[in-house]
């Protein structure tokens, strides 16, 4: 089975898991982080589980699953402790064409959710394709060490980068040679020591190399306003 990787906006999407125990648990747990809208079908569910859906922020149903669950659904996990009951459920949701999770049965999966580093808007996502789940989680608690907080401040000051120069007027190619020179020009370990000369510097090499002009003063000013999150004066 060859995967093909894709990332999915789940954000205000109805997202089905049947089961209410611990898996069932951490798969909720991930699908909040997206605003996705969670809704739990179960006979019984875990104390978290409980909390949430007393505080609104998820739905529960308190009896056995039924067909009928599916309906409307962007995704469907089988998450129950009951592999038939599992395989029942992925049938029914390809039938329909909504992709399912099966957490007893890889074969019935029409997706899998792999192991995930997550830096701010950074996502890292490992998948062994089923073949050695204990290697991925190995791989994620390596890449937990590797890539820490200051790649977050990272993603969003290059993303501020980009809004500054798309709104300037510049084109899609000129910003991505701007950006490839900040990132091969040590950008990362310049926000990381908070270096303003350092940013300022590797900010005119790589405009006059991608733009052959000096550093735009809006580019800069947009810049500058994002100096309470990363504590850089621009």
């Amino acid at each position: 089975m060859t995967l093909y990787p894709l990332m999915a906006n789940l954000e205000n999407r109805p997202v089905l898991i049947v089961g209410g125990g611990g898996v069932a648990t951490r798969k909720v747990r991930a699908l909040l982080e997206t605003g996705a809208r969670v809704r739990v079908v179960s006979e019984r569910f875990s104390p978290e589980l409980g909390a949430l859906s007393a505080k609104g922020v998820i739905t529960t149903v308190t009896r056995p699953y039924e067909p009928e669950d599916l309906s409307d659904c962007a995704l469907v996990f089988a998450a129950t402790d009951d592999p038939q009951l599992n395989d029942e459920i992925s049938d029914r949701a390809m039938a329909r064409g909504i992709p399912v999770n099966n957490i007893t049965n890889p074969e019935k999966c029409t997706f899998f959710v792999p192991s995930r580093v997550t830096r701010g808007d950074l996502i890292l996502a490992i998948s062994t394709s089923g073949k050695s789940p204990a290697t991925a989680k190995w791989l994620r608690q390596r890449l937990e060490r590797e890539f820490g907080p200051e790649y977050e401040t990272l993603i969003k000051w290059m993303g501020v980068l980009r809004d500054a120069l798309e709104r300037d007027g510049i084109a899609p190619a000129r910003i991505s040679r701007v950006s490839e020179h900040l990132l091969n020009d040590g950008i990362l370990e310049k926000l990381k020591r908070k270096d303003t000369s350092g940013i300022r510097d590797a900010l005119e090499r790589a405009f006059r190399a991608g733009l052959n002009s000096p550093a735009p003063q809006p580019v800069i000013s947009r810049l500058g306003a994002f100096e309470e999150e990363t504590c850089i004066d621009i």
